[in-house]
């Protein structure tokens, strides 16, 4: 007699086989029809009741595996209006794509390092594209969701629906987050009834895309081959999913390597047999260069309390990979390299140890979609490319005493980091430290110049000192609401959006700032006092809705756009003796301004323009022309 609990317990754990004895006690009265369809459709995996008890969907397993032993048929058609008549009746247009070409017209919708690998060519030899467009797309901005949600109206304004050419026609409904957020290839859980009710029967009727598993489930990080059959995958890259158990699905269709020759870590295949180490589909991934400019003479392989340690000598000396249990790579010891090549490890997320004491040089992309590194120590390090640990969210310590310049996108979504101490660094690029919200404490003595969205988004630093910084890009710390000091003694350029709805800087002085963008200190409503001595242009909205500002110094400011000072109560006096050109909207809705002074008699009567209540000389309020 076949027992399938005990089948169940070795293939799939000990917490499946108790759920599989009390949910299927009917099935389990026919000997091994049960763990017979538990192979058929599941791939063996001892995590699989823990993540179907993590998603809550125990019951919808149960369904699942009911509905198979019934062998229950699928619905007939029904539908009989369009694909692009139901997705027009819910705001979307569709549009199918012939040649690469229509393909790539879609690429302008998605935010750089949101890409579809879609638009890397050659999708049309697998699959049948199609995109789906919000008809007010344009109105959709990215930066409006700064807590990106899979099916949030951002990630489905624009939505690719691609079939395979098999002949299951499998569906992936991806997002436009891309690998932002979890799951993005099953949006909608790529169930077309889930956009709009018939959708699935009108592509099945009208582009003979009918699908053959239409009625199954979605499982976070599993997916289904063209037969049906789930696997847990570590990463999804380009189309091919890569499994522990040393499996990948390529269009669908599962291969498996022999366990005695190859070790699938992440998405590299080594070859212990050949000695060489090679990306499987990602040829633009740097990490196997090392590899081929010194040749490996050995690889062993030691487990120990589940985490597999792959030791690779090299004519250099000893590399060390750790590998968990699902073959992802956790662990990376490499004393020898001295440059990091651009895309080096880029889709990894599980490392969590690196040491790399010789680096000097890192290129862009090195880490770029890591989640789990929590400490990293690069003491040679002088120049980092972009998206540098991108993603990662979890890093709370980093050592980096020599680097000079930092690209664009460092550490971007890193919500852990407490401080940072670059002590050497000249040149920071745009969204260092975006959306950060722990930083307390920043020591960048040496900046001369920082990029755009400089810690945009960080809640809570109370105080920072940049000594040597001449240029500022745009949403230098918006929307932080708690700096209450600020030091920039040689800063001459500042961009859009400086300190936008800070709340707490009650004074500020910027002795040698030239320039200054739009919605400079917007909504600030505890500035009192401001010195610009040598401010020559100021951008629109400079201090809109601030509601305190006593006491002002401008004396060389030459231009000043719309909305200068909008709402402010406060101020009485305001003097601008070389004022050439003044935007509409000056100093309007102020309340208590008792003296202008104004020489230029173009600037003079734009001023008297707007605030015709002046030319009455009212007890309370004077203009006064002329110096003083």
């Amino acid at each position: 007699m076949i027992d399938d609990l005990k089948i169940i317990k070795k293939k799939y754990g000990e917490e499946m086989m108790h759920f599989c004895r009390d949910a299927f006690a009917t099935i389990l009265e026919e000997p091994g029809v049960l763990s017979d369809l538990l192979l058929t459709y599941f791939e063996p995996s001892k995590e699989l009741f823990s993540d179907l008890q993590t998603e809550n969907l125990e019951n919808n397993f149960k369904s699942f595996i009911y509905r198979k032993f019934n062998n229950e048929e699928q619905v007939t058609i029904t539908e009989t209006k369009t694909p692009q008549e139901l997705l027009s009746s819910v705001g979307y247009d569709l549009y199918k794509c012939e040649s690469e070409e229509d393909i790539q017209k879609f690429k302008k919708y998605y935010a750089k390092g949101e890409e579809l690998c879609t638009f890397n060519g050659d999708r049309l030899n697998k699959c049948y594209v199609f995109f789906a467009v919000k008809k007010d797309v344009d109105n959709i901005k990215r930066e409006d969701f700064k807590t990106p949600e899979r099916q949030d109206l951002y990630g489905t304004s624009v939505i690719s629906i691609q079939f395979d050419k098999n002949e299951a026609h499998t569906l992936s409904i991806k997002n436009r987050y891309n690998h932002t957020v979890a799951n993005p290839d099953a949006t909608f859980s790529n169930n077309l009834d889930n956009i709009v009710e018939g959708l699935t029967d009108s592509f099945a009727l009208h582009y003979d895309l009918k699908q053959k598993h239409v009625n199954e489930f979605e499982i976070p990080d599993y997916i289904r081959d063209y037969k049906g059959k789930y696997y847990k995958y570590n990463y999804e890259i380009e189309g091919v999913n890569y499994c522990p158990n040393n499996c990948i699905l390529l269009n669908h269709e599962a291969i498996k390597f022999p366990k005695d020759r190859y070790i699938l870590a992440d998405y590299f295949l080594i070859d212990r047999q050949e000695k060489t180490i090679k990306c499987f589909n990602q040829e633009d991934d740097y990490f196997p260069k090392f590899f081929k400019d010194n040749p490996i003479s050995k690889i062993d392989l030691e487990i120990k309390d589940n985490v597999k340690l792959v030791k690779i000598e090299t004519t250099k000396g000893l590399v060390t990979l750790e590998l968990d249990k699902r073959n992802r790579i956790i662990g990376l010891t490499n004393p020898y390299i001295e440059k990091i090549e651009s895309n080096y490890l880029y889709y990894n997320k599980s490392l969590s140890k690196i040491e790399l004491p010789q680096v000097k040089i890192i290129g862009n992309n090195f880490l770029a979609n890591n989640q789990n590194l929590k400490e990293i120590d690069l003491p040679k390090v002088h120049r980092v490319g972009y998206d540098f640990l991108h993603i990662n969210e979890l890093l709370d310590k980093i050592n980096m005493p020599n680097v000079l310049r930092i690209n664009m996108g460092f550490l971007m979504h890193n919500n852990n980091l407490k401080e940072v101490d670059l002590p050497k660094v000249e040149s920071i690029g745009s969204s260092f430290l975006k959306y950060n919200k722990t930083l307390e404490r920043i020591n960048i003595p040496n900046a001369l110049e920082i990029d755009n969205y400089f810690l945009d988004d960080n809640e809570i630093i109370s105080q920072i000192s940049l000594p040597n910084v001449k240029i500022i890009g745009s949403n230098f710390l918006a929307n932080n609401k708690s700096l209450i000091q600020i030091e920039l003694p040689k800063v001459e350029r500042i961009d859009n959006n400086f300190l936008y709805h800070n709340e707490s800087l009650s004074n500020i002085s910027l002795p040698n700032v030239k320039t200054i963008g739009y919605r400079f200190l917007c909504h600030n409503q505890n500035l009192k006092e401001i010195d610009l001595p040598n401010v020559e242009i100021i951008d629109s909205n400079f201090l809109d809705c601030n509601q305190i500002l006593e006491k002002i110094n401008m004396p060389n400011v030459v231009r000043i756009e719309h909305y200068f000072m909008h709402n402010n109560n406060s101020l009485t006096k305001i003097y601008l003796p070389k004022i050439k050109i003044i935007g509409m909207c000056f100093l309007q809705k102020n309340k208590w301004l008792e003296e202008v002074i104004i020489d230029n008699e173009k600037a003079y009567q734009d001023f008297l323009w707007q605030h015709p209540e002046y030319q009455e000389r009212t007890l309370t309020r004077k203009l006064t022309k002329g110096k003083k």
